[in-house]
């Protein structure tokens, strides 16, 4: 990238910034004005929730133009590969490395499983590894991998127990989000995420979210060792689809995902294209 596009580019990131700072002063100069207003009718009722919100636009402006939000306002183009470095791989810490996998292969759909162990505890886990592999027979596989002590997650130990497990897609609402982050706490396995998430059991299957939008029921196949990895690779066959639409989505459904490191997004709708070449 030149000089002039660099510019440009902080030049945009200026022109951003700046037009938010100036609304949030035209906020705060509304506010005093209202304030003023109130006092000079004798209307005192509202004037205590007006200065909350005059002293949270205040401080909104302070965090902007001290440059702690500036990465509210980068922007990271798309950029082709006419002028490419090669990263060697092998020798990226592995935080970085996830970094650009998550970067680079993304968005990905955010499942959120749902597995009970032998004793009937419940689980709930958030996966972004599901992939379909195989339509006939009907088979995904995920990635489970494991902690710093060596021990795999909850899912992997429920699956191979008790051979059964249903993957929600999940609603892209930010109390899906929250929803998601709650499952993704690390508590004994004795004890059930669901009593963290808040989420409703189904009276059709106590294993089902009643809040999720689709549900695939799936059963445990086998699972396969990754070259070098801790990660262990489970195959999993597809016995039921469990959702309240009478025919198959053609556009898809509007889930929740992971788009980034640690970012999740609705399903990205801004433009798309019907293909139809590769039925031949």
């Amino acid at each position: 990238m030149n000089r002039k596009e660099n510019k440009a580019i902080g030049c945009e990131k200026m022109d951003r910034k700046g037009a938010v700072a100036d609304f949030l002063q035209r906020c705060i100069e509304y506010t005093d004005a209202s304030i003023e207003r109130k006092k000079a009718r004798g209307d005192y009722e509202e004037i205590d929730a007006w200065q909350s919100y005059r002293e949270f636009t205040e401080h909104a402006l302070m965090e902007i133009n001290t440059g702690k939000l500036d990465p509210w306002f980068e922007s990271e183009e798309n950029e082709n590969l006419s002028n490419p470095k090669r990263i060697e791989v092998e020798g990226l810490p592995h935080k970085e490395r996830a970094t650009w996998f998550s970067g680079i292969l993304s968005p990905r759909p955010l499942v959120l499983a749902s597995t009970k162990n032998s004793d009937g505890v419940g689980n709930l886990a958030p996966l972004t590894s599901v992939m379909a592999v195989s339509t006939s027979p009907p088979l995904l596989i995920a990635s489970l991998s494991r902690n710093r002590e060596g021990i795999y997650r909850n899912t992997y130990y429920n699956l191979k127990d008790t051979k059964k497990a249903i993957l929600h897609m999940m609603p892209s609402t930010l109390e899906s989000v929250n929803w998601v982050d709650d499952a993704a706490s690390p508590i004994p396995s004795n004890e059930s995420e669901w009593d963290l998430t808040g989420l409703t059991k189904s009276t059709h299957d106590p294993m089902l979210i009643e809040q999720a939008i689709a549900g695939l029921e799936v059963e445990f196949v086998e699972e396969m060792s990754l070259p070098d990895a801790v990660a262990k690779l489970v195959v999993m066959r597809v016995t039921h689809i469990w959702t309240q639409l009478e025919k198959p989505p053609l556009s898809g459904l509007d889930v929740l995902c992971q788009h980034g490191i640690d970012r999740l997004t609705p399903t990205p709708e801004n433009w798309s294209k019907t293909v139809y070449k590769h039925y031949g």
